[in-house]
């Protein structure tokens, strides 16, 4: 699955707190840094926790992270600008739960700023925001908790999340709706 998102292109990933898109996200960023590609990330929430994101697998020498402070509009921003930049294999904007709108025709034009620099644009939000203008669409649920403990469940031992291609310009094969992908996330 993490082909599907191609550089030039606008993604997003949807899904509530804790569905397994921020893991996604954060997978997508790994690989690109660990092919040697600089990467952005455009952080609403301040919800990096960057010792959880280098035990993923992120390069952070490689990663340029903007912090909003809970402020949409900034970070909405931030990653318009950012995405018209050359050198960046990858920009994402992670809105978390700070927003859940988008400005007005902000979609196409992130569309065409991934394809004019070439990086893969990826935006993950709460719910389905950009329309259209997406050339990949992700949607992703958990699926269920998995809590560890002696004596009982005392402490969150990983999630199982579930993903699905709702739209995939590139190939519309894998926006079936018999199939889904398993992430699995382990504390």
């Amino acid at each position: 699955m993490l082909a599907a998102f191609l550089p030039g292109r606008l993604s997003e990933i949807f899904g509530p707190r804790s569905s397994g898109g921020g893991s996604l996200l954060l997978a997508l960023l790994s690989r690109a840094t660990a092919r040697g590609g600089l990467v952005a990330l455009v952080d609403a929430a301040d919800s990096l926790d960057p010792v959880t994101a280098a035990r993923a697998g992120l390069d952070l020498r490689a990663l340029l992270w903007v912090r909003c402070g809970g402020r949409p509009a900034s970070a909405w921003s931030a990653v318009d600008l950012l995405a018209r930049c050359t050198g960046f294999a990858a920009i994402a904007l992670d809105l978390g739960s700070a927003g859940s709108t988008a400005p007005p025709a902000l979609g196409t034009r992130l569309q065409r700023a991934a394809e004019g620099s070439g990086a893969a644009v990826i935006v993950r939000t709460p719910r389905h925001l950009l329309g259209g203008a997406a050339a990949l669409v992700v949607s992703v649920r958990r699926v269920r908790t998995r809590w560890i403990g002696a004596d009982g469940p005392t402490r969150l031992g990983g999630l199982v999340s579930e993903a699905r291609v709702l739209r995939s310009r590139a190939d519309p094969r894998l926006a079936t709706p018999e199939r889904a992908w398993v992430i699995e996330w382990r504390a």
